[in-house]
């Protein structure tokens, strides 16, 4: 009987230890840093392959994805080239008369956590996702919410671009991804020779060209069939 008894109550135990942790694991958070989807940049100057924080950035991520998909990338340039900045692109024919985007998007601000002292009074909030080297994020007017279809990928660490996060107000510039692979790439593009053509500066004497734009993983993407 007591043989029974302890058989029972540790199969009950198990079931309630197993039952704690599943409830843990489908109550955990996604992580904002976990890169979501993989897109291939098929560039004049060679490939780069950039990663996007879906969790992080969700609606961001979702206006450059739509502009992926719908091809809208291929065929435009690089139209600006700052030294030790950035490339910038997604928005120009290689004549430099643009190409109409979507509607702009809100300004998404990145994640961020809180910052406390050693007696554990919060000072403020530090930003989860930030312009590092070789940052992936979006091109805007004046106007917070004016990005729509153009981006820009950082040469070197640029955080005077980050938002303020101990502000509600919309404010700095939203990263939302960063280049995995082609680096060197990058770094050709961000040294070409530059000129001031049709009111531009910036662009490169030689037209680097986005010949596509593709994703090679999104969830729930068959990964054969990328």
């Amino acid at each position: 009987m007591k043989k029974s008894f302890r058989i029972i109550f540790g199969s009950l135990f198990c079931f309630f230890l197993f039952l704690a942790v599943s409830c843990g694991e489908s109550e955990k958070k996604p992580d904002p840093l976990e890169i979501t989807h993989k897109i291939l940049l098929e560039t004049s100057e060679g490939n780069i392959t950039l990663g996007l924080y879906g969790n992080g950035m969700p609606g961001t991520v979702t206006n450059f994805v739509g502009y992926v998909e719908r091809g809208f990338y291929d065929g435009l340039i690089f139209h600006r080239v700052v030294k030790g900045f950035v490339i910038q692109g997604g928005g120009l024919y290689e004549n430099l008369t643009e190409k109409e985007p979507l509607a702009p998007i809100k300004l998404e601000m990145p994640p961020s956590v809180e910052v406390k002292d050693e007696s554990g009074k919060v000072t403020g909030r530090k930003l989860l996702i930030s312009h590092d080297k070789y940052t992936l994020a979006m091109a805007r007017r004046r106007d917070p919410d004016s990005a729509a279809s153009q981006f820009y990928i950082t040469l070197e660490a640029t955080h005077n671009l980050d938002p303020n996060p101990n502000t509600t107000q919309p404010n700095g510039y939203a990263p939302f991804g960063k280049v995995l692979e082609g680096f060197e790439v990058v770094d050709k593009i961000g040294a070409k020779p530059v000129t001031t053509k049709n009111g531009y500066q910036g662009v490169p004497v030689e037209n680097v060209r986005i010949i596509k734009m593709s994703i090679i993983e999104k969830p729930g993407m068959n990964k054969e069939k990328k």
